[in-house]
């Protein structure tokens, strides 16, 4: 079972040590500040529609207001005589419409980032912290309140505040004083990432997250050579392993007269021979099926060492200490993998689209699927994605002794296993255990583990 333990403090990308928001990874994700002249007309075309909310009752009203103010009429005798009825309706309606108007506006900015002007112009708000929705309060709210405070002072206030305040910006993220009041950052949706876009914003911040690890020491591949045991520490037995090729033995003990036991005759020294170049690995698979629990993970090193050992390592050693009744390779294979050399199921993958792929031995899938030099032949899985969340290798699936393992092969788009509702993300290159019902999400795919 895989715990998660929630220290209930949301953890924020993007941010400096000082916690301060880095303009550097908001640019590294594809984001791009609203330009001078759009934001400029944004504003204009919303205050442009309160206006001709306003334009009804200031039609009818201002002459019966001219001539009450002019003395010409008698308010008494107008309202008595009905002549203000219309005066008085046009603005209710037209304050009405007009709060609306703004209660709406304030809503869709604070849940949306977007207002009528916004929307037309192809700019969007967020929280310049999380690059998230702004909220209601403090990002709609307060932003409005210091628009209007701005009309105390008729046009030049407003053209400060809004159309000059962005080229005092010490960032130089063209953030005004409405931005620097409701903690917010208005940016371009037409020519950089729409940060509303749930999908592209994930595959983003994941691409980001992928390039500064691979800034980092470089993974060993799956043909890394490693340390293996000497052949002798080996003694292929179907006695002692129940026919598993390739499982560790224990050191039998030495046969009197056999070479090395003690009282044996001492044998001339031979010249020593240099030892064989390493031969690139091969996968093999071995006959046991999926284990029920998760082991514990394996550490990179030990990833070629979940497989059987090379054949040298198969191989009896000759002589009086050679065990005479151990098995060849072929005599020890099981018989469900002998008939057509063809090696056991020994997982399912189940994707989403309906199709299975038996595993059978070490498994690359991905767009378009290639292993690197020296990993010899492997089972290629080609996935159809039209969205490109899934790199070209993506995922290697690898039958062990110890189970199934998965890896990242470094992808763009990240993986992840998901059990019992908890997500575990995967490092690349480090292999990790799956079981039955395990589900591995890699980019916007998935795939399920079932038992052979």
């Amino acid at each position: 079972m895989i715990w998660e333990i929630d220290d209930g403090e949301k953890q924020i990308e993007g941010l400096d040590a000082t916690g301060h928001p880095d303009p550097g990874y908001a640019a590294s994700l594809g984001l791009l500040p609203a330009p001078f002249g759009r934001r400029t007309m944004a504003t204009l075309a919303e205050l442009l529609v309160l206006a001709l909310f306003a334009l009804p009752a200031m039609l009818v009203a201002t002459p019966a207001l001219a001539e009450i103010l002019s003395g010409a009429g008698d308010a008494g005798a107008m309202l008595a005589d009905g002549a203000l009825v219309w005066p008085i309706v046009t603005l209710a309606v037209g304050n009405v419409l007009a709060t609306v108007f703004i209660v709406v506006q304030l809503v869709l900015l604070g849940r949306k980032g977007v207002t009528a002007g916004k929307a037309v112009f192809g700019l969007r708000t967020v929280n310049v912290r999380t690059l998230e929705r702004p909220g209601f309060w403090r990002g709609a709210v307060v932003r409005y309140l210091v628009l209007s405070l701005s009309f105390l002072l008729p046009l030049l206030g407003p053209l400060l505040v809004v159309a000059l305040s962005p080229f005092f910006d010490s960032e130089r993220r063209g953030r005004s004083w409405l931005d620097q009041a409701g903690a917010t950052w208005m940016v371009d949706v037409r020519r950089g990432l729409n940060p509303y876009d749930v999908k592209r914003m994930r595959i983003a911040r994941k691409s980001v997250r992928i390039t500064e690890h691979a800034s980092g020491p470089a993974l060993p591949s799956l043909a890394t050579p490693v340390e293996r045991d000497a052949p002798a520490q080996y003694t292929p037995s179907g006695r002692l392993s129940g026919g598993v090729i390739g499982a560790h033995r224990r050191m039998s003990p030495p046969q009197p007269g056999a070479p090395g036991a003690p009282g044996a005759p001492v044998a001339p020294t031979a010249t020593p021979v240099a030892p064989a170049a390493a031969t690139p690995f091969t996968p093999a698979v071995a006959p046991t099926g999926m284990v029920d629990a998760v082991p514990p993970p394996l550490v990179a090193g030990q990833l070629l060492d979940s497989f059987a050992p090379s054949p040298a390592a198969l191989t009896p050693p000759s002589g009086a200490g050679s065990d005479e009744s151990a098995p060849s390779p072929a005599a020890a294979a099981p018989a469900a993998s002998a008939a057509g050399g063809v090696p056991a199921v020994r997982a399912v993958l189940r994707l989403d689209d309906g199709s299975r792929v038996e595993v059978r031995g070490a498994t690359l899938l991905g767009r378009a699927p290639a292993p690197v030099a020296g990993e010899g032949a492997m089972q290629l899985v080609a996935v159809a994605d039209d969205t490109r969340s899934v790199s070209k290798t993506h995922l290697a699936i690898l039958p062990s002794r110890r189970g199934v393992l998965v890896v990242d092969r470094g992808s763009t788009n990240g993986s992840a296993i998901v059990r019992d509702g908890s997500d575990l993300t995967l490092t690349p290159g480090d292999p990790v255990p799956v079981q039955a019902g395990d589900v591995v999400r890699f980019g916007d795919r998935t795939l399920t583990i079932e038992r052979a």
